[in-house]
């Protein structure tokens, strides 16, 4: 017995093992591709489509198939002559039950990378409106019926990979589902399941961090497909609202967030009601960080209707705790051609319509809030073919702002608004100051929402007068009256419209008007006149307060200008002139004050103490609070511009008619073509500082014409010299102080003195002083001494050679040397020198 058994085993193995050799050899040998054409004219006449492929063949391994290669579902003519759907392979798995019956039957139907077309007409009907509807009429059994029957079973559809574009009319639209896997079986005699899991798509744009789109429901046999009952359910989550708006406009829209939403359609095409909830987590501008993140969340509810794409029954609520916004209405057609809506707000919190606009308009306060309430109805309505019309009101009470900037909160109180219609936008480009709108277009009326005249506190004994209006494309507040200068900017500083980097405090007239464009993040751009009478003005870099007995401020353009100030520091000097200066400042380098100015009369040492602030305890801002005890503001100081003085005084050297160019630059100060009169004669020069080192060095170099010695003299108290100086020099010097200046002055210089006189000195029996007609050459400066390097005198008929040096002391020590062997030697004190006779060395010694 035991053999007969080991037979029957090695039989039964052997029987195994060739019908899987059969399985793995058999199918090249066998060709199927022979019933391609009888198995694509099955399945055309199964979906009503013309179906083509390239190849059949059979696969029995690791279960029986038929494998179908470049897949082609044609459309029906009236939607175009694009495939339907195009699958690079098919394969149709069969229910192994069937073949001992000797009947074909397709138990699961794959598609790889499919390439699905929906299309629209122009009557609202898709292209697969009759293929389901011809699939919901074949009598199927159930997907997972265990047991044959003569019905076939409906097949397990699924496709991995695939992608599901959109056609309205001809025009094939950008957006698309890619990485798309779909899944559809019968899961009862008559309904159908159905999931779909894709990525949202732009052909025409690169798109990232579109979220995933998941659906899944089911619906029902039906004669038509606006009939057909169905239950689906949508979710689409991991979305970032940069890349969605790309995905809708094909451009970034500059938004931020994480966007969540899901809905759920129950009923038929005809009549389905529709709910939907979406949130965006994370609300912002792109370039806007704040810590506390904003949340946006909405919640509809609504009727659809397929038969002419209308929802109807709208209610949408977004809860802003304790407040409620409401939308209510129909919407019928794809693009809103016609609609009738009313918008509703009710004790919205103002503070979080504050946190909102932080979030969405830059530079702001981080800590700005409000207290109050919001209330507002709103209706729109448009009929098809005509325009929009807007109706309604609401007010916002006992609104009051609160921020540091601020210093104190900013009570407004009652503000009430309405919506009115605009006048007709003309065609061609809308002029808006500091914005540009690039839609050249005739635009048509557009609803404003006006601002009711209110009154708007700033700090003085009446409050000024505001008002305004909103609309889609742009903004406008005007504002009137007067205004205490430090109150009205801080309350530009608070509404994020810009204050230049200046202190201002004092009483003013204003007739400002702040206008901007909602598109682009375009910055409000304020206009209009400040008129300025005794007001204090502190200025970045300048240690005291300037008093401003009157002037006027033009806005423009982002730029103030100020022309024919007249101002005076507490100390002096006085200064008028006109000065331009930019309104925002994102960084202290980026901003440049423009000035034209003059004084009747300067010092240096008046100047050094209103710009350095090493001679200063004192902290330098009390209106700006820029900077700290110890912050020099001379490093973020940057200005160019025109100066000139009637009167200037260097020290004990005073010069008149002064004028120059000035340019400072973080630190670096330049004084270009820097002309001047004194001691008779004229200078012009150019000079370099250098303020980013301790001590700070000063580089110069100029020319000298005629300066009176006589007058040097008498500055000197010693009038040693007459004549007139000219001349050229290049000077290096470190340091502010006396000592430091004298030790540290390097260069070199040319000059030629005429008809001149030494005084103190006179040579060899003469009674006279020393007298020339010229004494020029070169000299060298280093260590506090001047040394002659190439001079020469030339008195009466005798021409000396002059060596030696003079140092910044008085100290002479020179050597005249004249034609034979005349030789002096002068040297002591400038107001008493010794003259004496020196020996003149031999020709040999010269030699060497």
């Amino acid at each position: 017995m035991m053999p007969r058994r080991f037979s029957r085993r090695r039989m039964w193995i052997l029987a195994a093992m060739g019908l899987v050799l059969l399985a793995i050899f058999l199918p090249p040998f066998v060709n199927v591709n022979r019933y391609r054409n009888r198995v694509t004219r099955s399945i055309s006449n199964a979906t009503g489509r013309e179906v083509s492929a390239s190849s059949v063949q059979l696969r029995l391994l690791p279960r029986p198939a038929m494998v179908l290669s470049t897949f082609v579902v044609a459309s029906e003519p009236s939607y175009g002559v694009e495939p339907m759907l195009r699958a690079d392979t098919v394969t149709a798995y069969l229910r192994l039950s069937s073949l001992w019956r000797g009947r074909l039957e397709i138990a699961t139907l794959s598609l790889e990378n499919p390439s699905l077309n929906l299309v629209r007409r122009a009557d609202g009907h898709w292209n697969l409106e009759d293929l389901v509807q011809r699939s919901s009429q074949v009598p199927s059994a159930p997907t997972a019926r265990a047991r044959p029957e003569v019905r076939l079973r409906f097949p397990y559809v699924e496709a991995t990979s695939g992608r599901i574009n959109f056609k309205f009319e001809k025009v094939k639209k950008a957006f698309a589902f890619s990485d798309a896997d779909f899944v559809l079986w019968l899961q009862s005699e008559n309904e159908w399941g159905i999931r779909l899991e894709a990525r949202p798509v732009r052909s025409d744009v690169p798109v990232s961090d579109t979220g995933t789109l998941r659906l899944e429901g089911k619906f029902q046999r039906a004669t038509n497909l606006r009939n057909t009952p169905l239950a689906l359910k949508i979710d689409f989550a991991k979305g970032q609202l940069g890349q969605i708006s790309t995905l809708i406009y094909g451009r970034d829209r500059g938004w931020r967030g994480g966007v969540t939403s899901s809905a759920s359609l129950a009923g038929t095409p005809a009549a389905a009601s529709v709910v939907l909830d979406a949130s965006v987590d994370d609300f912002r501008r792109y370039d806007i960080a704040l810590g506390q993140a904003l949340r946006l969340s909405i919640h509809c509810t609504g009727t659809y209707s397929s038969i002419d794409d209308s929802v109807r029954a709208i209610q949408c609520q977004s809860p802003v705790r304790p407040g409620m916004l409401l939308v209510r209405g129909d919407l019928m057609g794809w693009t809103g051609q016609a609609y009738n809506l009313g918008i509703s707000a009710d004790q919205v919190p103002l503070d979080r319509v504050v946190a909102l606009a932080r979030h969405t308009k830059k530079d702001l306060p981080e800590d700005l809030t409000a207290t109050g309430s919001g209330e507002g109805q709103f209706t729109v309505r448009k009929d098809a073919g005509g325009s929009a019309f807007w109706s309604g009101g609401g007010r916002a009470t006992q609104l009051t702002l609160q921020s540091r900037v601020l210093k104190q909160d900013l009570e407004i109180g009652e503000v009430d608004f309405s919506v009115a219609p605009s006048a007709e936008s003309k065609p061609g480009k809308r002029a808006l100051r500091g914005a540009r709108d690039s839609d050249s277009s005739h635009r048509g009326s557009s609803p404003r929402l006006v601002l009711t005249p209110f009154s708007l506190p700033l700090g003085s004994t009446s409050p000024a007068a505001v008002r305004g209006y909103f609309d889609f494309h742009q903004y406008q507040i005007t504002l009137s009256g007067r205004a205490e200068l430090t109150r009205l900017l801080n309350v530009a500083r608070a509404m994020g419209v810009g204050a230049p980097a200046i202190g201002l405090a004092g009483p003013a007239q204003i007739d400002l008007k702040i206008a901007g464009a909602w598109t682009g993040f375009a910055p409000p751009t304020p206009s209009g006149t400040i008129q300025l009478r005794d007001a204090t003005a502190e200025l970045r870099g300048i240690l005291e307060p300037l008093q401003i007995e009157a002037a006027t401020a033009t806005l423009a353009n982002q730029v103030v200008t100020v022309n024919g100030f007249t101002s005076e520091f507490k100390e002096g000097p006085l200064v008028s002139g006109s000065a331009t200066f930019p309104l925002r400042c994102p960084s202290p380098g980026t901003c440049v004050l423009h000035f034209d100015l003059h004084t009747p009369e300067i010092s240096l040492q008046r100047v050094t103490q209103l710009l350095n602030p090493v001679f200063q305890r004192q902290p330098w801002y009390r209106l700006l609070e820029l900077g700290q005890q110890g912050d020099n503001a001379l490093l973020k100081l940057r200005a160019e511009g025109r100066i000139s003085a009637t009167h200037a005084v260097i020290g004990s050297l005073s010069a008149t008619n002064l004028v120059s160019t000035i340019e400072m630059h973080a630190g670096m100060l330049s004084v270009k073509a820097l002309n001047a009169d004194l001691l008779g004669g004229h200078h012009m020069g150019n000079w370099d500082a250098d303020f980013t080192t301790q001590p700070p060095k000063f580089f110069g170099s100029g020319r000298i014409t005629k300066l009176a010695m006589s007058q040097l003299g008498v500055l000197m108290h010693d009038p040693w010299a007459t004549g007139t100086l000219s001349g050229e020099y290049t000077l290096g010097l470190t340091g502010l102080d006396p000592a430091s200046i004298r030790d540290s002055t390097n260069g070199s210089a040319s000059f030629k003195w005429s008809e001149g006189s030494l005084r103190h000195v006179t040579l060899g029996d003469q009674h006279t002083p020393l007298s020339f007609s010229s004494f020029g050459g070169q000299i060298m400066i280093k260590n506090g001494l001047l040394s002659c390097q190439e001079c020469s005198l030339q008195s009466g008929g005798q021409l000396y050679e002059v060596k030696g040096t003079a140092s910044f002391t008085r100290n002479l020590d020179l050597r005249l040397e004249g034609p034979g062997d005349t030789a002096y030697a002068v040297s002591g004190p400038l107001e008493k020198p010794r003259v004496e006779m020196a020996p003149v060395p031999t020709p040999e010694a010269k030699l060497h």
